[in-house]
């Protein structure tokens, strides 16, 4: 069995995929407006993916 330490990063990238997209989705229903609801999930992406740390701290104990 492999000792090395395994990489979170395709975790953290799925954490912040779901964010951004229930970001999307949440605010084109709320502003009907794509390009209000491409902004809003590109930021919500990136707090997701840094709000990740929790996931794969969870994940690595």
């Amino acid at each position: 069995m492999s000792t090395r330490e395994p990489s979170y990063r395709t975790l953290r990238l799925l954490c912040a995929n779901a964010v951004g997209m229930a970001g999307f989705l949440l605010a084109f229903a709320i502003a009907r407006e794509f390009a209000v609801a491409l902004v809003a999930a590109l930021i919500l992406a990136a707090i997701g993916y840094v709000a990740s740390s929790a996931v794969v701290a969870y994940a690595s104990a």
